[in-house]
């Protein structure tokens, strides 16, 4: 493993048209920046070419991990988790959200921090193109429920721009169970739990339309991930039948 190395994570699903014009935005500042790095594109049961766009960068330090069935975003971010080879690492999701600066930052950032987290909450954050009201209303129902269940001390979960000491990450990468959109939280979690050191960052951010989240079917499973995840870790959960333990996990965690 390389000390000085950055390894980032882009999980992909059908992700043609969107992940050359990601890649070619953050490719040249990561060349420009020097040292060693890595992008790994998650071809996550893909029905496109999002496979091919990736390995047309394979000259670039860009290669590709295919799956012929999805796993959902968090499955696909545990894989090229455990791909990677550098102390740095981190994703980003395909459409390219935030600012190429921003991920530079972010990746700084693992100086003083275990792990960085992009945030459009805090002072300093801008956002270049909003989500629907409806959407925004959401997250922030989302980002309530996350600190007062959890006890989450962090204003957005959900921003699509994480970075990590690996050697804070791998020990706790075992316990992390919900592989849906509320991984992020799951992950975050249970690196709180371990007191590892988790800092917010401002980025400027931009919605997609073309985002694959569907949120009529996403938040109510996201949110009993939530309430599972929760009751899965307090001292009561020795108490729980087994059988709702296995029950959560079946319709809960996975994608």
């Amino acid at each position: 493993m390389t000390e000085s190395g950055l390894s980032i994570i882009i999980p992909a699903w059908n992700e043609e048209e969107r992940l050359g014009r990601t890649l070619d935005r953050y490719l040249p500042a990561l060349e420009a920046r020097g040292g060693t790095f890595e992008i790994i594109v998650v071809a996550d049961g893909v029905e496109d070419r999002t496979g091919e766009v990736a390995a047309s960068y394979s000259n670039r330090n860009v290669r590709v991990l295919h799956f012929p069935t999805q796993l959902g975003k968090g499955g696909a971010i545990l894989e090229g988790i455990q791909a990677s080879n550098y102390e740095s690492v981190g994703y980003v999701d395909a459409d390219g959200p935030i600012l190429p600066d921003d991920v530079l930052a972010l990746a700084e950032g693992l100086a003083s921090f275990d792990c960085v987290v992009a945030s459009r909450k805090l002072p300093g954050s801008r956002i270049a193109n909003p989500e629907p009201r409806f959407r925004r209303f959401l997250g922030g129902v989302w980002g309530s429920l996350v600190r007062s269940v959890l006890f989450l001390p962090v204003h957005d979960t959900q921003c699509g721009a994480k970075f990590f000491r690996r050697s804070a990450l791998q020990p706790v990468l075992k316990e992390v169970a919900v592989t849906n959109w509320a991984f992020d939280v799951s992950l975050i979690y249970h690196l709180a739990r371990a007191g590892r050191t988790i800092h917010e960052h401002p980025v400027t951010w931009s919605h997609d339309e073309a985002s694959h989240l569907v949120m009529s079917t996403a938040v109510p499973k996201m949110f009993l991930s939530l309430v599972g995840l929760r009751l899965m870790n307090i001292s009561l959960s020795s108490y729980v039948p087994q059988s709702l333990v296995d029950w959560f996990a079946r319709e809960f965690t996975a994608a």
